[in-house]
């Protein structure tokens, strides 16, 4: 048995040994010396249920360069119906969305050929995802616009979600370069003056936008506000009677830029629980909520812990941890999906390219994976009981007589506590599994994952165990949750 098979079987029977039925963040990463396991009490309500995960929620961005010929080391074309390993990871990460853009859409670089957008759209048909496409406004050529958008929709509109004008458009970058974008009114006017000029090619023409670069009011955001608003609100205001956008379009990179910065203040603030309660909601309640007050729905289209990379940091088991809880807060809170950036290859990009050329999965993909498993129906209420105050969440998700209650424990060093968690359904529960994401070493530093036990493959089906887990007398399901872990426990409710 090779060394890695044994620390993965090694995980899982610890795992199944587990299995019954205010201290300030640790930021260390050395294994626990307290063995005490503190209780964490979950009410899930399923007497009423939540707003509906779209079926197409979990995406991938990818620059519009992935889609040239022979780019960033590729031998011919990433998007390639020929691509098996590139198609079934997509396939295994539940990946149903794909957004092509990013800086590259309105940089000087040659536009993607006929051919290259009929492979792409080849990948697409086969992967079953629906695609949204960009073209450039920054010093853009509005007749290549138009003959690009109309070659797509006279061949592929099955599979188009919509269209998209430029990229990040309040960053001084455009301000500095495109003589007819100057502030927020003078962008309005260009992408209305593209918009306008597709939509007299194809009449059922539909759009998302801005895709918004900055996340103000976050933490460390540059604040690119237009009177008093953010250019998602104003955009979102500004188009509203138009009929021409299918919804609206943010990019949030919650912990700004990692260049300059090292891999245990990543982590740390990868994990800290003030993300969930304090980021997510300044950029939800400032940008976002104000769009779905109007009416709208709104993606957030590009997305990931950082923008850049730092190695020990982007590729450790952190990102899972990150992914899986970053996915679950978004879809609790009317958010139509994310579309975690693929930048290639960068250490968080979920999918990358090993040195032989074989596309494999990076941990974040393994949180991606987990919320695939867990993340599909209603979002259930429920109410958590944590008077220790361990840095945990926790989530439900109904699907017909199911209900998936992922738990995910980001406490980590020398003084991470263990949660024994107990989930009551009030006299509902049929029967219960779990499966668990962990890391082969037990740290969020580490540089593996793996779901269930099994690592995730570029040519074959997961193949992770489900533990039986035994409901108690009053059909309450208890659970050890260690810390620098989740666990994803699929309740069968009774008829």
């Amino acid at each position: 048995m090779h060394k890695k098979e044994f620390l993965i079987l090694l995980t899982v029977l610890v795992f199944s040994t587990l299995l019954s039925c205010g201290q300030k963040e640790n930021t260390d990463n050395t294994l626990p010396n307290d063995i005490t396991i503190y209780p964490v009490e979950l009410l899930v309500n399923t007497t009423i249920k939540g707003d509906l995960i779209s079926e197409d929620f979990i995406g991938l961005s990818f620059e519009t360069g992935s889609v040239r010929t022979n780019n960033a080391g590729v031998n011919g074309q990433f998007f390639s119906a020929n691509n098996k390993q590139a198609l079934f990871i997509f396939k295994q990460l539940g990946i149903r969305n794909l957004r092509i853009g990013g800086g590259s859409v309105d940089a000087n670089q040659s536009v993607p050929t006929n051919a290259d957008i009929d492979a792409l759209f080849a990948f697409a048909q086969t992967a079953d995802i629906k695609v949204i496409y960009s073209v450039r406004l920054l010093n853009g050529d509005m007749n290549e616009a138009v003959n690009t958008a109309k070659y797509i929709w006279d061949r592929y509109k099955t599979n188009l979600e919509c269209f998209a004008i430029g990229n990040e458009p309040d960053w001084d970058s455009y301000h500095n370069q495109d003589p007819e974008i100057t502030d927020y009114p003078t962008f309005l006017a260009k992408w209305k003056k593209f918009a306008n000029a597709i939509v007299a090619a194809i009449p059922e023409a539909k759009f998302t936008g801005p895709h918004t670069g900055s996340n103000y009011p976050v933490t460390g955001a540059k604040n690119t506000y237009y009177n008093g608003k953010s250019w998602t609100e104003n955009f979102a205001i500004d188009m509203k009677s138009s009929g021409l956008i299918t919804m609206i379009s943010q990019h949030n990179y919650v912990g700004q830029d990692a260049t300059n910065r090292n891999a245990q203040e990543l982590i740390d603030n990868m994990l800290l629980s003030s993300w969930t309660t304090d980021l997510y909601p300044k950029l939800y309640d400032a940008n976002l909520l104000p769009v779905v007050n109007l009416g709208y729905r709104y993606r957030l289209a590009e997305s990931n812990s950082y923008s850049g990379q730092v190695d020990g940091a982007s590729n450790s088991f952190a990102t899972a941890l990150f992914s899986l809880d970053y996915l679950h807060w978004w879809a609790e809170h009317k958010c139509s999906g994310v579309n975690f950036h693929n930048k290639q290859w960068v250490k968080n990009a979920p999918i990358f390219m090993d040195v032989l050329g074989n596309f494999q999965v990076n941990p974040v993909g393994y949180g991606i994976m987990a919320f695939n498993l867990g993340g599909h129906g209603y979002v259930q209420p429920m109410t958590m009981t944590n008077s220790k105050q361990i840095n945990l969440t926790a989530y439900a998700v109904r699907n017909n007589m199911n209900v998936y209650v992922t738990i995910i424990n980001k406490e980590h060093g020398s003084n991470a506590r263990e949660a024994k968690v107990t989930i009551d359904i009030p006299g509902n529960v049929a029967s219960a599994a779990t499966t668990a994401l962990t890391s082969s070493s037990k740290s969020v530093t580490a540089y593996d994952a793996n779901l269930g036990g099994y690592s995730i493959y570029n040519d074959k089906d997961w193949q992770g165990s489900w533990s039986v887990l035994l409901p108690d007398n009053n059909d309450k399901c208890i659970i050890n949750v260690p810390a620098s872990s989740a666990v994803i426990v699929n309740i069968t409710l009774k008829n």
